[in-house]
């Protein structure tokens, strides 16, 4: 996947996904962003979250909450593989014909980053254990059909939303810098295979390139480069899985005018040749629900 994940999030007339991510041992998932709210609960072993440059140790068991828009990242941190289930929902869910109290109330103002949800649900007392519970019972309803199956699914979501937004903190308006970031990052993922330069992504972010470079590794806990070069990776690993295109015409068109190079790279980053992941993409499909390719750390 580029920035944007790519897997379908529910579908139009109900947009809520629920779905399972298994991370091999010595992978990651390197940073992306959604336009649509998050809630995620380690099933197994443990790892940091990252959401927009803070950083959250997860356990197993732990959820977390992650923004509209928000740019995140996951690391394993011990020595298992790692699988978690994420719960994905457009804010379109909670709308009606026209706008009422609860979007106005506790709908906009999380996307306006005004109102602060929980970042994580650690206890499994009070109301953290009741989230986690009703995170669990949307997991057990995931794919299931028939008569008031999405009454379910959507009246333990409201009662999921409930919690967290009894248990938010009023702000002011975040913005700013983290806006930047993420224009560069759309950047990117539209430009991949033009020559983009340090200059021309610290110019669309409005910043030095030194002050550029921090604040995107501070956010990303990468460099500007290694990101770019992470997103040609996985746009090649598209083309690999859909086309029938010879390995050389992919790695030009995804930015890597040295095949040896792209070869090289894309080794360190996913354990294997272009030409084995092609061979292997369906296996690959089976650690890798979420729309995402985890990569090497």
């Amino acid at each position: 996947m580029a920035v944007y994940e790519t897997i379908r999030h529910g579908t139009p007339d109900f947009p809520l996904e629920v779905h399972e991510t298994q991370v091999p041992i010595g992978f990651h998932l390197y940073p992306h962003l959604h336009a649509e709210f998050e809630f995620l609960v380690m099933a197994r072993g443990s790892g940091i979250l990252c959401v927009d440059g803070v950083s959250h140790r997860l356990a197993q068991g732990d959820g977390a909450f992650v923004n509209a828009q928000s740019i995140h990242l996951g690391i394993p941190d011990g020595t298992e593989p790692v699988s978690f289930y994420a719960i994905v929902f457009s804010p379109r869910i909670f709308g009606s014909l026209h706008n009422d109290a609860v979007t106005e109330k506790y709908v906009e103002p999380v996307i306006r980053r005004t109102l602060r949800l929980p970042s994580v649900c650690a206890g499994r007392d009070g109301w953290q254990g009741e989230a986690l519970r009703t995170a669990g019972e949307l997991y057990d309803l995931r794919g299931k059909s028939g008569e008031c199956a999405e009454l379910e699914m959507k009246s333990r979501l409201f009662h999921l939303w409930a919690i967290l937004c009894g248990h938010g903190e009023r702000m002011h308006d975040e913005g700013g810098k983290l806006d930047e970031l993420r224009g560069v990052m759309e950047l990117i993922d539209r430009e991949y295979a033009s020559h983009l330069t340090l200059a021309d992504l610290a110019a669309a972010a409005h910043m030095s390139e030194s002050h550029f470079c921090r604040s995107f590794s501070a956010v990303t806990h990468m460099t500007p480069f290694s990101y770019l070069q992470q997103v040609r990776i996985q746009k090649s690993c598209q083309y690999l899985k859909n086309s029938d295109l010879p390995v050389s015409r992919i790695a030009l068109s995804c930015g890597f005018n040295d095949l040896s190079y792209y070869a090289r790279r894309f080794r360190e980053r996913i354990g294997c040749t272009p030409s084995e992941y092609r061979r292997g993409a369906a296996q690959e499909e089976s650690y890798s629900r979420s729309g995402e390719t985890p990569s090497r750390g």
